[in-house]
């Protein structure tokens, strides 16, 4: 098995693990506030308005490479990275804790978020904190799902370019 084809089975495997724990338990949510489309749309800007916000330039397209089913593949991943994680982090962490409420739910889903990603912490605790503000706002997963996506797949592009810059020689 590749190491692309790994990584992607540990991920879509995570995700339905997510998926089942966050129906198994069933935690509170926050009552819906916005429409779906209009939450995946906001999420899509707010995502957007992060990546300038953290990267202080201004997004690229990814970069095609090798192929277009590869990009696909790319953002694809993305996408259930962002699920998985939205689902452990704001629909079951912040979830469970919203009994406490607003605030502690908040700050726990968004400390553990941080804590759980071991690079730049500070950057995560105000990614995770923007995800949760919009799932909280919205009342709609799909909106922090949304924004978590569209940032991931920007930093993504960011960094190919990079490294393929300093691939070619002057």
């Amino acid at each position: 098995m590749t190491v692309a084809a790994g990584l992607w089975s540990r991920v879509a495997v995570g995700t339905a693990l997510s998926l089942m724990l966050a129906l198994a338990v069933a935690p509170p949510h926050p009552a819906e506030r916005v429409p779906v489309p209009a939450a995946i749309m906001v999420g899509t800007l707010a995502g957007l308005a992060l990546f300038l916000a953290a990267a202080g330039r201004r997004p690229r397209l990814p970069v095609i490479g090798s192929s277009v089913p590869v990009l696909i593949a790319k953002v694809g991943f993305f996408g259930l990275w962002a699920t998985n994680e939205e689902l452990v982090w704001r629909r079951v962490v912040l979830g469970e804790f919203l009994a406490a409420g607003v605030l502690p739910a908040f700050a726990a889903s968004t400390v553990c978020f941080a804590l759980v990603h071991r690079a730049r912490r500070v950057l995560h605790a105000c990614t995770g904190a923007v995800f949760g503000l919009l799932y909280l706002a919205t009342g709609v997963l799909a909106s922090s799902i949304a924004a978590h996506w569209a940032y991931n797949v920007l930093v993504a592009a960011l960094v190919d370019r990079d490294r393929l810059r300093a691939e070619v020689p002057p």
